[in-house]
């Protein structure tokens, strides 16, 4: 079974350097298989970082090429993003952002909108009926 909790793990919430940091480590039993790190950024939620344990990069900086994520990888990642979206929303957030740009090819797949600077998901997307992935195969 796969969990995805908070930690208070003062090293891991204090990297980022952000005030009100949350650290969400994805677990399947007692293995950590990744996480994601948001905090608040006015009246939404940023993804400051975030990652599978794989030998795949989820950050894909711009003219490089990487390995494709299959269906198994991409559903992992819209766990984080699920639970990330919970998170936030609890706070009484009705978005993600993200404008680390090395996440937005990755982000793109999972209705994330260009919106100045950022890529935004509204979380009424998120929470709607079916998947919020647009594409169940990485064709990059």
């Amino acid at each position: 079974m796969i969990t995805v909790k908070p930690t208070d793990n003062s090293d891991l919430l204090g990297q980022y350097g952000r005030e009100n940091t949350a650290y969400l480590i994805m677990r399947e039993e007692d293995k950590e298989i990744g996480f994601v790190a948001i905090a608040p950024y006015k009246s939404t939620y940023e993804i400051l970082d975030m990652s599978l344990f794989i030998d795949k990069p989820l950050k894909r900086e711009e003219g490089k090429d990487y390995a494709p994520l299959n269906a198994n990888e991409l559903g992992l990642i819209e766990i984080l993003i699920r639970a990330a979206g919970s998170y936030a929303f609890n706070k009484d957030c009705w978005s993600l952002c993200v404008r680390d740009k090395s996440y937005f090819d990755l982000l793109k797949k999972f209705e994330f909108t260009a919106s100045g600077e950022f890529l935004v998901l509204y979380l009424n997307k998120l929470f709607g009926s079916g998947c919020c992935c647009s594409s169940k195969k990485d064709t990059n």
